[in-house]
């Protein structure tokens, strides 16, 4: 009887320090791959990316989601820089870049999955990663007017021109959608940002316009802001109609990839 409970509690023993050590170790490989989240080779980023990923409970964890989310504005800025880069060289083709798109895609939305809208900062890392004006990404920025709409009107104002395509349009719609009634100085701004991309015919625009008329519309329930829009409703709005020039992401939706492999993994 004392040998049968002596192996039992050995193998109990043994067992509690087998999964002692394997939490070790798991916590470990997540702190090797946060820190590979800091790599200068994209590669390496985008690999340890995907492992974080390969461990649902990984998500929930909210050393995981603040990397995640440092990585997402990080890999935003470095794309500012390229799109800022490209605009100089008038936007040559640079061949294809659908793998880092989908990555950065997957990435955006893995964080959408987490991220607090009502945390200011957290909505402008959204705001600021959007890669399209027509999407269901850009829909969800426009439904938290309240919040995102400053992120935008700094958006707006930006350098790059493919930014400020992206930017205005998502502008008029967080607009449009927001609940209060926007105070008289960010109309203001708002209008004046507006009235400027109607007549933004910068150089190295991908050549596809849409017709502002169909978004004028929209803004019945602010005259002030429709008086700016509709003065000239022939006028075409630059956009950008897809980043072939650095990111290819399709602007119908922003990808899920990741988080539904993610979320179907047992």
């Amino acid at each position: 009887m004392k040998t049968v409970l002596l192996a039992t509690i050995s193998f109990f023993t043994v067992g509690v320090n087998c999964w002692g050590q394997k939490t070790a170790s798991t916590k470990a490989g997540v702190t090797v791959l946060l820190a590979k989240l800091h790599s200068t080779e994209e590669s390496e980023r985008e690999e340890a990316f995907e492992q974080l990923l390969s461990d649902p409970a990984n998500l929930k964890s909210p050393a995981v989601q603040a990397a995640l989310l440092e990585l997402l504005d990080r890999e935003r800025q470095k794309l500012d820089s390229d799109l800022l880069e490209a605009q100089k060289k008038g936007y040559p083709d640079e061949g294809d870049n659908s793998e880092w798109g989908e990555y950065y895609s997957d990435l955006l939305g893995v964080v959408d999955s987490f991220a607090n809208w009502n945390d200011p900062r957290q909505a402008c890392i959204l705001v600021d990663a959007n890669p399209s004006d027509d999407s269901d990404f850009a829909a969800e920025i426009a439904d938290h007017a309240k919040v995102t709409v400053p992120c935008l009107i700094t958006r707006s104002n930006s350098a790059v021109s493919m930014i400020r395509a992206v930017a205005v349009p998502v502008l008029v719609q967080a607009l449009t959608k927001a609940s209060d009634t926007p105070d008289a100085k960010t109309i203001q701004t708002a209008k004046n940002i507006i009235s400027a991309a109607l007549q933004d015919s910068s150089d190295g625009v991908p050549q596809k316009r849409m017709d502002i008329q169909s978004e004028s519309k929209q803004l019945t329930r602010l005259p002030r802001l429709r008086n700016a829009v509709i003065r000239d409703v022939s006028a075409k709005f630059t956009r950008r109609a897809e980043m072939r020039v650095v990111v290819p992401i399709k602007h119908s939706t922003i990808r899920r990839r990741a988080v539904r492999r993610a979320q179907a993994s047992p």
